[in-house]
């Protein structure tokens, strides 16, 4: 199989390159002797990156995609939604599934980077659909929500910076700052915690 001429030319001492749909792959690679045979075999030992026309890329420093960077909050939203059933459960119009869909519209309303916004079910909708729908008040809605939780929402806030960045295949995390760590605390739950069902579509 002919490579194009970037792999010789980046391809690192010791090493051979296999290329796996179209995608280079470079391994470290050693000879031995074997009793029986005439020429040494080769011994490939490890996986140690990738080549591409820009170079060789090592595991350490893997390819990054940033032609598709996708940014969402997590940390209000799940905290908000350990009182889902809650919300629901104190409901008395509509359906399970269109109370479902008023909670979790209400935090996309909330916080807009929510990664409910990227699920399909159930559907995040404008709020005056509701409005018109089960004939209710979104302020009256919010303040009960809020009571609900014992909890003034603007304490939440620095969970709406709580964030998660996809790029390409790639999922990164930034770290708390103190004051998220100090609001967790308070709360009684950790970032492992919320991290649940995290971008569970994406």
């Amino acid at each position: 199989m002919k490579y194009p001429d970037y792999i010789s030319k980046f391809r690192p001492k010791g090493t051979i390159v296999k290329s796996v749909r179209g995608v280079y792959y470079v391994y470290k690679a050693t000879s031995k002797r074997v009793e029986g045979k005439k020429y040494p075999v080769q011994v490939i030992e490890k996986l140690l990156g990738k080549i591409d026309e820009n170079g060789f890329h090592s595991l350490d420093r893997a390819l990054v995609d940033t032609t598709r960077v996708r940014i969402r909050e997590y940390g209000f939203t799940n905290y908000l939604l350990q009182y889902e059933d809650m919300f629901c459960a104190k409901q008395n119009k509509g359906t399970k599934a269109l109370q479902r869909s008023l909670y979790r519209s209400l935090i996309v309303y909330l916080s807009p980077n929510s990664y409910l916004q990227d699920m399909s079910s159930p559907p995040i909708r404008p709020l005056e659909f509701f409005v018109e729908k089960l004939s209710i008040g979104i302020p009256n809605q919010i303040h009960g929500l809020s009571k609900m939780m014992e909890l003034d929402l603007a304490v939440l806030e620095p969970l709406k910076y709580l964030c998660s960045v996809r790029m390409g295949d790639r999922l990164f995390e930034g770290e708390l700052t103190p004051t998220q760590k100090t609001l967790l605390e308070e709360l009684g739950i950790t970032q492992d915690e919320l991290r649940t069902d995290k971008f569970r579509t994406i």
